[in-house]
């Protein structure tokens, strides 16, 4: 049996918004286009398929759900729809991109939630019968009413953050208790935020989620423009920013890394 974990990267679906939204630079972020497009972002929103080696199969995120595509209004919320713009090519849910590979949600046996922002939660009734779908208990325990909508389909479970070899405050979750994936509490976005770690076959993949919204966040240590925390969301970068160093690790990815980047591991 192989000591790796095999990473796929899925693209499920595009997100437009204020730069600020990724790089903090004003107090209060506007809508999408507000100030022209040379302010505006256009990004992927990033989904990640992992087979550990005894073939079981871990989901992080889920993207856009298709809804999306037919009544965003609805799905979104008034408020929300109005702030940013979205797009889910044809084939590119996360259900859809499992489909193309022979895989059902049944044959997903954890569904891990990084947090709880709505394009990494919005697709999730489309792994309706995933085995378990997991969120840190400091995620849930801020969770709104309005993220609800987005998770109600499918039975989120909160796990307790254990003691773990890595990440700034040095806790998360060993998912299988063989050092092959772990989940890395890197809080200050949000309470409970997540990065995953996986020995992949080169060394460790680090995928940062949302500490940062792209490579140049731990380069330039450039915050997100909504923290929870700003001082937490420091040292969560910082983190990165030095795990990111390491001669061991093969690559460190945003949710929203905008530049092209190989899509296996």
């Amino acid at each position: 049996m192989n000591d790796f974990v095999k990473v796929e990267v899925l693209h499920t679906g595009r997100l437009k918004y204020d730069r600020s939204l990724a790089f903090k630079e004003l107090d209060s972020i506007p809508p999408v286009n507000q100030r022209g497009e040379s302010f505006q972002s256009e990004v992927p929103l990033s989904s990640y398929l992992i087979e550990h080696p005894s073939e079981r199969r871990v989901v992080v995120d889920a993207g856009w759900h298709e809804d999306i595509r037919t009544r965003p209004e609805q799905h979104l919320g008034s408020d929300l729809w109005q702030f940013i713009e979205y797009d889910l090519p044809a084939g590119s849910s996360v259900r859809e991109q499992l489909q193309a590979r022979g895989l059902t949600p049944k044959d997903i046996e954890l569904v891990v939630i990084s947090h709880l922002d709505v394009d990494h939660i919005s697709g999730l009734g489309l792994l309706k019968g995933a085995g378990r779908f997991l969120v840190s208990q400091p995620e849930w325990e801020f969770a709104t009413v309005s993220q609800e909508a987005w998770h109600r389909e499918v039975p989120v479970t909160p796990f307790a953050l254990e003691p773990i070899p890595y990440g700034p405050y040095q806790s998360g979750l060993d998912v299988f208790g063989d050092g092959l994936l772990y989940l890395v509490h890197t809080p200050g976005h949000t309470p409970g935020h997540l990065s995953i770690l996986a020995k992949v076959e080169k060394g460790w993949l680090l995928l940062a989620s949302d500490a940062g919204y792209a490579e140049r966040s731990w380069q330039e240590m450039i915050l997100p423009g909504i923290t929870s925390d700003p001082d937490q969301a420091m040292k969560s970068l910082q983190w990165v920013r030095d795990f990111a160093g390491r001669e061991d690790c093969v690559a460190a990815l945003a949710h929203h890394e905008a530049k092209p980047i190989p899509v296996r591991f």
